[in-house]
């Protein structure tokens, strides 16, 4: 598969990113090393 967009690290950051390319409309690929920190933030 082919995307137009990946991101490396699903923090915070990182699903934001994802959701403002995905609303544009890319084809967008998350990366996280550990599904259950997903969307978590620093510390």
């Amino acid at each position: 598969m082919n995307y137009d967009v990946i991101v490396v690290g699903g923090g915070h950051a990182g699903i934001e990113a994802s959701l403002a390319s995905a609303r544009m409309g890319n084809n967008t690929l998350l990366i996280s090393m550990l599904a259950e920190n997903v969307g978590a933030t620093s510390l």
